[in-house]
């Protein structure tokens, strides 16, 4: 059994390629090169969130597979073109997952921590950012915590079919507590 599809290959880079424009607009039209630096930090970030989706799902035994939403990869452009990279619209796609047997099916449990697992990451490398940064005060540094913050953020708005609608299905609780630290972080940047 293959760990990535042809068809979930291509949607991830095409994906990627959108949130690294998004995310770089407008700079990316002066400096091209900041394309590059924007693929690196963009691409940790994004790859990062979406198979840390993927394999916790893989984890409790179901199939997964990251897959492009046509409609929320033009809203990203619109929402970039239109607020001239003030306004991020960061849904290109989703990890999808679903049960491999009939008799298996996903507990509400298992997809709060499933929708958990991204933002998680983001929060994560977030976190460990601040702290680089304190030693390494570069602006690369602050911008790569800008992306884990908004994504993690983003992610965690608490309406289908954003992780956030999943987790506070599970436990709002949990999903304050995640909330706290993005806040945070993009509050510090």
């Amino acid at each position: 059994m293959h760990v990535f599809s042809r068809t979930e290959i291509r949607d991830i880079l095409v994906s990627l390629i959108v949130l690294v424009i998004v995310f770089s607009y407008p700079e990316i039209l002066g400096n091209p090169l900041f394309f590059i630096t924007s693929l690196l930090t963009v691409g940790l970030a994004f790859f990062g969130h979406e198979l840390s989706h993927k394999f916790m799902a893989r984890r409790y035994g179901f199939w997964s597979e990251y897959r492009m939403w046509t409609q929320g990869i033009l809203l990203a452009v619109i929402f970039a073109i239109a607020t001239n990279g003030s306004l991020i619209f960061a849904a290109p796609g989703a990890v999808y997952f679903a049960s491999q047997f009939v008799f298996q099916t996903p507990r509400k449990r298992d997809i709060g921590i499933i929708g958990l697992s991204g933002p998680m990451f983001n929060i994560v490398l977030a976190l460990i950012l601040i702290g680089v940064w304190f030693v390494y005060p570069i602006g690369l540094i602050v911008y790569m915590i800008k992306i884990n913050s908004w994504l993690a953020l983003f992610n965690l708005i608490p309406f289908p079919p954003l992780d956030g609608s999943k987790i506070m299905a599970w436990n709002p609780k949990i999903w304050v507590l995640a909330l706290i630290v993005p806040l945070i972080g993009f509050l510090f940047i």
